[in-house]
């Protein structure tokens, strides 16, 4: 009887040992797909999109980009986690290039990382990563909306590369928000215009309290003119004019509905095809909520 307690206090002893080391960077296959949501928290329409657009970007710029989200580092720093993952585990990126990057996402540690590899880091810089994290991710992740803030922050991530790698992908949204996550709004009146306004208005005054009482330019009455300058006067506060970039991401306390996706790059979900050997060098930048 004493040994079969035993065995079972030994069995539910050694389950919780086994069950931390689960997501350990040594437990973890080779991806089979960009996104690897271990933890079960990105949306299926996140996914296939982010997916899309990461084989896209790969594709055109060679740069091996995954985004992993998992429940805990199971003890093991973020940053160093990151790292034995992308350099030592998967080895992201191209040889002679460095060019992987890796996204991780800790949800019950409540922690993430950014870790570019050698070659990216000249404009991934931890400054500009972690500003992003901060501005972009961190107020969804407080919201609960974890699908929306690894979507839209690793969009901005993406187009970063693009951008410097004078790179277009048919797969990024066409309405992105803005990186400071304030949405572009209507584009306000310009100084010249404002100085214009300013000149011109005491003369549409005079037109418009001028009408019905004959004279006016050109003996048509003053308030005929007044068709003239409304058009001037709303034209001179921007309106929407097509400025720039005007959509923003969805949910979280950003208002609501995603810009689209822009379609889903080369469409369902990316499968990766394993890393090439790529450096790097530890850099990096993350946080906490």
């Amino acid at each position: 009887m004493r040994k079969g307690t035993t065995t079972i206090l030994a069995i539910v002893l050694l389950t919780p040992a086994f069950g931390m080391a689960r997501y350990a960077p040594s437990q973890l296959a080779t991806p089979e797909h960009y996104v690897e949501d271990l933890a079960d928290v990105v949306q299926p329409a996140h996914e296939q999109a982010l997916n899309g657009i990461l084989q896209e970007l790969e594709q055109k710029t060679g740069v091996q980009y995954i985004v992993l989200t998992v429940p805990t580092t199971d003890g093991v720093p973020i940053a160093q986690y990151s790292v034995e993952l992308a350099h030592d585990r998967w080895k992201l990126g191209q040889r002679g290039e460095d060019n992987g990057m890796l996204f991780v996402i800790a949800v019950s540690d409540r922690k993430y990382w950014f870790t570019p590899g050698r070659g990216l880091e000249g404009f991934l810089t931890d400054s500009y990563l972690g500003n992003l994290g901060r501005a972009t991710l961190v107020p969804y992740l407080k919201q609960n909306q974890y699908s929306q803030g690894i979507y839209a922050v690793n969009i901005e991530v993406v187009r970063r590369i693009a951008d410097e790698m004078h790179v277009t992908l048919s797969g990024l949204p066409t309405l992105p928000q803005s990186v400071d996550n304030h949405p572009v709004g209507p584009r306000p009146a310009t100084p010249c215009c404002a100085s214009l306004l300013i000149f011109l208005l005491p003369i549409i005054l005079i037109a418009i309290t001028s009408s019905g009482r004959g004279g006016g330019w050109g003996g048509r009455g003053g308030g005929d003119m007044g068709w003239l300058f409304w058009p001037l006067l709303f034209r001179g506060f921007g309106g929407y004019g097509g400025h720039g970039r005007s959509g923003s991401f969805g949910g979280g306390p950003f208002g609501g509905g995603f810009g689209g996706f822009g379609g889903a790059g080369t469409g369902g979900f990316g499968h990766f095809g394993g890393g090439g050997g790529g450096g790097f060098s530890g850099g990096g930048a993350g946080g906490s909520w």
